[in-house]
């Protein structure tokens, strides 16, 4: 019963910062329109990648409540490499999170960490604008129904045309946001269960116990345990204790941190329905692939 009230809890909250956010997110263009967001958060491939990253940083959100920016963000024509760097360093580079890894791991792994975190989000969105991902992207509307960012056309003068007052606008965000919503809930209610499932069903002691019992393979096992994980601070800081309490390596600890926080179960079910399999596949791979090796790097650089 315990838990079944923790699950209507974390939804509740959840869909009420879904909603917030998606209002904030569509208040946003019609002030300002989309030309203005995609000069923010545009330039060259690496410039806009970089902004991506700081947009990412200073809006700490987790993979759910991401997803209003990143359609946000689509809609407003900002290219790959804006866009793929902020939904990679939003969860990633949480400063909650990295805080808790000063406390636990202490100062200079927090540093390192976040190091591999900002190069690995920098080189995905790179390589998305390389290949040209919005063109490998299905429509917006085609997953949340939605075609066009929140606009009052004549009526509140929304984005270039002028701003007349919140009062005009917030209805016409608040459907928006309402259509977003009703769209992606159903994928965010699979999310939410699997996070609340898998953390019952893997908590830290297992984790420990497997990382522990194999020294030499702890990285790459620490990064395969944490993809299933939907490492929020609230999970991370009693699992990294533990392997911390149970001598598992700094290495070991950065690799779960970056695979729990960047590609995890629950993300990977969100992400399947904005992305064909391929793509979010290959994001998977990558973010693995970047735990595994950061994790390598902390090991040699502070063993």
């Amino acid at each position: 019963m315990e838990h079944l009230r923790d699950i209507v809890i974390l939804v509740v909250e959840l869909a009420v910062l879904f909603f917030a956010v998606t209002v904030a997110v569509q208040l946003f263009q019609t002030r300002f329109g989309a030309e203005r967001l995609r000069r923010w958060i545009g330039g060259r491939p690496i410039v806009a990648a970089l902004k991506g990253i700081a947009l990412g940083f200073v809006t700490p959100f987790c993979t759910f409540t991401a997803v209003p920016m990143l359609v946000g963000l689509r809609q407003a024509g900002v290219t790959p490499a804006g866009y793929v760097a902020f939904i990679v360093a939003a969860p990633v580079l949480d400063p909650v999170l990295f805080g808790a890894l000063v406390l636990i791991a202490g100062l200079e792994t927090a540093v390192l960490y976040g190091v591999i975190a900002f190069v690995g989000a920098l080189g995905l969105a790179l390589l998305a604008e390389r290949f040209d991902l919005e063109r490998r992207l299905p429509p917006i509307e085609d997953y949340v129904g939605v075609s066009e960012p929140a606009s009052c056309g004549s009526t509140c003068g929304g984005g270039e045309l002028g701003w007349r007052g919140l009062r005009t606008a917030a209805p016409v965000a608040a459907a928006a946001a309402r259509r977003l919503l009703v769209g992606m809930a159903p994928i965010l209610l699979v999310g939410i269960a699997l996070s609340v499932a898998i953390e019952l069903a893997v908590p830290p002691s297992v984790t420990e116990r497997l990382t522990a019992a194999h020294p030499g393979f702890s990285i790459p096992i620490a990064a395969a345990l944490g993809t299933p994980l939907y490492v929020s601070t609230a999970v991370f800081v009693p699992l990294a204790d533990s392997l911390t309490a149970a001598g598992v390596g700094l290495g070991a600890i950065v690799a779960l941190t970056i695979a729990g926080a960047g590609a995890n179960l629950p993300e990977f079910v969100i992400l399947a329905k904005l992305a064909r399999p391929r793509i979010v596949s290959t994001f998977f791979v990558y973010v693995f692939g970047v735990a595994v090796v950061g994790g390598f790097v902390t090991h040699a650089v502070l063993a």
